[in-house]
């Protein structure tokens, strides 16, 4: 196994131990019980969501933290106190699913409906699910009450599936040893975060469609942990990007799952989004530096004639610049752009009439 990967094995071992030392010492236990909702994507006849149950720690959330506010709540974030076996109830429409929480919090409902059972909402994208904590193992009742918004397009003439690190969020991948990723990672918030010129005005041009109603939902994947969701979903706010599900991945996996995992994870989820809307059409949106490109390709091929456009930013890497444009030439009928920056694609678009016109 190369030094990378074992060092990743090593260091979820240890977080396993810890956790389950802190578990057995019974520290946090007075911490408040909180839910990470999740947004959630679905059809009226089907029902695809996530969430997590937390002890409450704390993490602050202002655009102005300090160095100091942000290496402790980034700490926080990624060192979650996580509640195994808390019973829940998804409430979505009139139906209610209890689910007991995994050992790491988790908890999953995906659901088919009876056409007599379909959920129907008279807004064209968004519906909501309302989660409740009924107990956990070591508070007994609880009966905490959040809600999770879903992602039911009815009224969208396509969709968008966009990566996140280095697509929209400067995040420095292909650095050395992702040295830079680390600091970013680790002592910035959301407020300080970088996104990319021009990207939001793009991706809201596309949200917005022709007819500018703004239906055309958007699906965001990336290979970060759970535990950076509020901080990546505050950012997408910030910045100003159309609200929608953002698909992470579980650290807390067994070692050769969690690699796994990674390989397959971008990949996964769009041929889930893909497989939930089998007669929309979607623009994909990635960045040279890690696999996107290979990634749409494949989903394009799988899908013939739904993919109406890839973008992929030349994060101005030359030979991985070089092996996107063989991919790209090798790519026979799907319609692939490298772009240099996000102008150059909101043009693109609104030359194929995807968007409204100047």
């Amino acid at each position: 196994m190369p030094i990378k990967q074992t060092l990743q094995a090593i260091g979820k071992i240890a977080h396993r131990e810890w956790d389950e030392m802190v578990d057995r010492l019974g520290w946090g236990h007075d911490k408040p019980v909180s839910v990470a909702n999740y947004v959630g994507f679905g059809r009226e006849d089907y029902l695809f969501l996530t969430g997590r149950v937390l002890r409450d720690r704390g993490i602050s959330r202002g655009e102005r933290d300090n160095l100091l506010d942000n290496i402790v709540n980034n700490f926080k974030r990624l060192n979650s106190r996580e509640i195994t076996g808390a019973e829940v109830d998804i409430c979505w429409g009139h139906h209610t699913f209890r689910r007991i929480t995994d050992s790491e919090g988790y908890f999953h409902v995906e659901h088919h409906c009876a056409p007599e059972d379909e959920v129907v909402s008279e807004h064209g994208l968004w519906h909501e699910a309302e989660v409740i904590v009924r107990s956990t193992p070591f508070d007994g009742p609880v009966d905490f009450v959040s809600h999770s918004d879903v992602v039911v397009p009815s009224a969208a003439d396509f969709g968008v599936i966009s990566d996140i690190d280095d697509t929209i969020l400067q995040t420095d991948v292909t650095s050395r040893l992702k040295l830079k990723t680390m600091v970013h990672t680790l002592l910035k918030n959301a407020g300080n975060r970088r996104a990319f010129a021009g990207v939001a005005d793009f991706y809201q041009a596309l949200a917005l469609g022709t007819d500018g109603e703004g239906f055309n939902p958007f699906f965001y994947v990336s290979n970060s942990p759970w535990n950076l969701y509020d901080l990546l979903a505050d950012f997408v706010q910030l910045h100003h990007f159309p609200r929608g599900p953002i698909l992470l991945r579980d650290f807390g996996l067994p070692a050769e799952d969690a690699l796994f995992s990674y390989r397959t994870h971008k990949a996964d989820m769009v041929r889930k989004i893909l497989t939930t809307y089998p007669t929309m059409p979607f623009i994909l949106v990635g960045d040279s530096g890690e696999h996107d490109t290979d990634i749409y390709l494949e989903a394009a091929r799988n899908n013939p004639g739904r993919i109406l456009a890839i973008y992929i930013r030349d994060v101005q890497h030359e030979r991985r610049a070089q092996r996107i444009e063989q991919l790209i030439e090798s790519a026979a009928g799907i319609e692939v752009k490298l772009i240099g920056d996000y102008a150059e694609a909101l043009e693109h678009a609104r030359q194929r009439g995807w968007i409204a016109g100047a």
